[in-house]
């Protein structure tokens, strides 16, 4: 336990000597989590102090409520007395929300931290009485260390927007070198099944897109009721057809078509979003391939919103096929572009914060509206939120409006940066898309 110690604050360090005080005062002859709270309240100094109050929770009415509950001593308590085994409990737990934040010192704050997650004290009971959750309490605290944090200020936006339209640029002049020496026009095949008017509008989007940045475009317009083979024919035609060097199928599909089948059927020669599994494989071993579209894109927002991977520890919430799986397989890998040490979390992970708050990157692809608060993210983490959520906004003319997987006011006070939701992910998957058109037509194209 001793070493323990040697990591706390001054702040830390006198809450210890204040609950001993405490204990005293109450003719109490060991030191209970009771008496840590109280001197956590007398603590003014500290990041905890500022939490309760934050929170309402005030030194009369704390000390009210443990006389209530233990009363006092029959007889007067002189020189050291010891720890609870809760007490101890508590430490051990202080120590460890230390280590979750990344903090290589042991504060006030941990110790609040560490004392509502005891669950078990006379400290969490009193503090649950007063309405204050670990939820709640991660939230102050997160919000209070961005403030006093070197620089303490709201996250900045990483603007996909801005980025994507550089990635484009360089696209169109690599379309441009390529038809110039070899003659060559990349061309993207784009095949929709169906009428969903928000399918039919992102895929129009994407032509009009693929064809500014000087690709040849053509949609392929499918009704909803086309058969699965019909569909896998069409694919194979696709294939053979020397005008297009990328061939992108829509998802979702309608319900009587398997989409690992029709996936399958794109020649990995022509996968402009890198989906079949020839391609995946070739990822996961780190050979030369069209990446995922929207991880590729993540790549890009990280090194050139000077955020890169290298040596940082990078949590990926999400384990689906198009985005967690190669996201992680893609950061790390020994490359200048990657070499992180990489977590994959998913809805089979209990308490997925534990893993969140050691992020320094944290990359959110549940699919879930706001699965991403501040409680959960450690201060001064760079967050790429990959979400694409339609909630209810009765504010709106549509009636509803876009959002991310994370909770995006919150976060950002917290984060050092963000992506928003729309303006982050999003333009960089239509601009990766036609970046991996160009590298197959570098690659495979014909003159």
């Amino acid at each position: 336990m001793a070493d323990r110690f040697d990591k706390f604050t001054e702040g830390a360090r006198n809450v210890l000597t204040l609950a001993q005080e405490e204990a005293l005062r109450f003719n109490h002859n060991y030191i209970g989590t009771e008496h840590l709270l109280l001197g956590l309240v007398r603590e003014d100094k500290g990041i905890a102090a500022g939490v309760l109050a934050n929170l309402g929770v005030e030194l009369l009415r704390v000390r009210s409520a443990v006389e209530f509950i233990m009363g006092r001593g029959d007889r007067a308590v002189m020189g050291e007395i010891g720890l609870t085994p809760r007490a101890k409990v508590v430490i051990e737990m202080t120590v460890d929300e230390a280590r979750r934040l990344g903090h290589h010192y042991i504060g006030t704050e941990h110790l609040l931290l560490g004392m509502v997650r005891e669950g078990e004290g006379i400290a969490a009971g009193v503090l649950e009485s007063l309405g204050v959750t670990l939820h709640k309490a991660r939230a102050e605290v997160a919000g209070l260390l961005a403030e006093t944090s070197p620089g303490g200020m709201t996250a900045v936006d990483i603007d996909g927007k801005a980025i994507a339209a550089e990635v484009r640029a360089e696209v169109a002049e690599r379309s441009r070198k390529l038809k110039d020496e070899r003659g060559v026009t990349p061309g993207l095949a784009l095949v929709l099944v169906g009428d969903n008017p928000s399918s039919l509008s992102y895929v129009r989007s994407k032509g009009d897109t693929a064809e500014q940045a000087g690709l040849y475009s053509d949609m392929f317009h499918l009704p909803e009721s086309t058969s699965q083979d019909r569909l896998l024919s069409h694919i194979l035609d696709l294939n053979t057809d020397a005008r297009f060097h990328g061939i992108l199928v829509q998802l979702p599909l309608p319900p009587q078509m398997n989409e690992s089948a029709i996936m399958g059927a794109i020649d990995p020669a022509k996968d402009a979003d890198g989906v079949t599994a020839k391609n995946l494989g070739h990822l996961m071993r780190g050979e030369p391939c069209p990446w995922p579209a929207t991880p590729a894109g993540i790549v890009e927002l990280l090194h050139r919103s000077g955020n890169p991977p290298t040596g940082k520890h990078v949590v990926v919430c999400g384990r689906s096929n198009i985005v967690g799986k190669p996201i992680a397989n893609i950061l790390m890998q020994k490359s200048d572009r990657a070499n992180a040490t990489v977590t994959l979390c998913h809805t089979g992970t209990p308490e997925i914060g534990r893993f969140t708050r050691q992020a320094d990157i944290l990359i959110a692809a549940m699919g879930v509206a706001g699965a991403i608060t501040a409680d959960i993210v450690k201060p001064g983490a760079v967050v790429i939120d990959v979400g694409n959520n339609w909630v209810d906004d009765p504010s709106r003319k549509s009636g509803r409006r876009l959002v991310g997987d994370v909770d995006y006011d919150s976060v950002r006070e917290v984060a050092s940066a963000i992506t928003p939701v729309p303006g982050g992910v999003g333009p960089m998957t239509i601009a990766m898309l036609l970046s991996n058109t160009v590298w197959l037509a570098e690659r495979y194209g014909q003159g």
